[in-house]
């Protein structure tokens, strides 16, 4: 189980904390605030959210996914374009348009909208969830016959029983920046630590001075005390506006794997089909410089599914890759149709 800590506070953005300068800028955006660490779009309850309005069909409620996710993208490049403005005039119309782009999301139901849509989505009338793929992978791989259970890292749980019926021999730890349920972990991805010295001081472990604790607010932060034999990313490195944050989460998984860990990326198969900075070439040499190793590919008429394992060959004695290469937005395919879908590596 993991540990709490107190944290420090950062600026809010539309979808979570920023948690590098890579990010957009922070800017006061009235639909949104936050209690604790949730971040809220201000909309209905959730119970009140029609099913008209989550989708009256599987592809009126993908469509509608599909144009928060342009929205969310939209907001990012905003935010980062603030950031570089010094002319008032300009700076005005770009906070104008971010209001705008964050009362649309709030309009739609914010982050509880996508979440419950996604949740539909994943309901057997809608074609399952994707675990319901890895699991005959593991059993491939005779993962289920290991004398310990896996652990598994579960990134934007929409349920905290995905892995439900394999929990003989699978712990799942399932985290979200926004919970929907009570045994869903509130955690941002890109702040998880590795502690493996419980007996460390608090200060210490979160790398501040006793006198700055009195700064530190009520937001809460996990940290865990062992690495994950599993790291699940389904359909949550598209989530990301920026293509800088997505190659992060990316080397996040590495770090958090044991050596042979395994990362069970799932993207839109349009992100590596129909991009001009994208395919499954460039994926794939990405992953290889990051130490991966890919064992199985699959593609549905939606989705593309990867199983990646972490080759100790490919990590240094730190668990970081021994690799430097760094991976620019390089065009890979031109055309009018295509998506600006990226992972960057800086």
């Amino acid at each position: 189980m993991p540990k709490t800590r107190a944290r420090r506070r950062r600026p809010v953005t539309a979808f979570g904390t920023s948690t590098s300068s890579n990010g957009p800028a922070s800017l006061p955006l009235p639909p949104i605030h936050t209690v604790g660490q949730k971040i809220i779009i201000d909309t209905a309850p959730l119970s009140k959210i029609s099913r008209e309005k989550l989708g009256k069909s599987s592809t009126d409620t993908r469509r509608r996914i599909n144009h928060f996710h342009t929205l969310i993208k939209e907001y990012s490049q905003l935010g980062a374009k603030r950031r570089d403005l010094t002319n008032a005039q300009q700076i005005s119309k770009i906070e104008l348009r971010i209001e705008e782009v964050a009362r649309e999301m709030a309009q739609m139901g914010g982050l509880d909208w996508y979440q419950k849509a996604s949740l539909l989505g994943q309901s057997k009338q809608r074609g399952g969830d994707t675990s319901r793929w890895l699991i005959p992978k593991f059993r491939e791989l005779k993962l289920h016959r290991r004398p310990q259970k896996l652990r598994l890292l579960d990134v934007g749980a929409l349920s905290c029983l995905n892995y439900a019926r394999e929990r003989s021999w699978i712990d799942t730890v399932p985290i979200d920046l926004n919970s929907q349920e009570p045994g869903i972990i509130e955690q941002d991805f890109l702040d998880i630590v590795i502690d493996r010295n419980p007996t460390t001081p608090d200060a210490l472990r979160r790398g501040v001075s006793d006198d700055s604790e009195a700064d530190n607010e009520t937001a809460i932060s996990h940290y865990f005390d062992a690495l994950f034999d599993v790291v699940c990313l389904s359909l949550v490195v598209n989530f990301i506006g920026d293509p800088t944050r997505r190659g992060d989460m990316l080397c996040q998984a590495s770090r958090l794997l044991v050596p042979n860990g395994y990362l069970f990326l799932v993207l839109p198969r349009a992100c590596v089909e129909n991009s001009r900075y994208l395919d499954d070439e460039r994926l794939q040499t990405i992953m290889k410089h990051l130490g991966f190793q890919q064992l199985f590919i699959h593609h549905t008429p939606k989705l593309a599914h990867y199983l990646y394992c972490l080759s100790t060959d490919e990590r240094s004695d730190s668990g970081e890759s021994k690799h430097e290469c760094i991976f620019k937005k390089t065009l890979l395919h031109s055309g009018a149709g295509r998506n600006n879908f990226a992972i960057v590596i800086q």
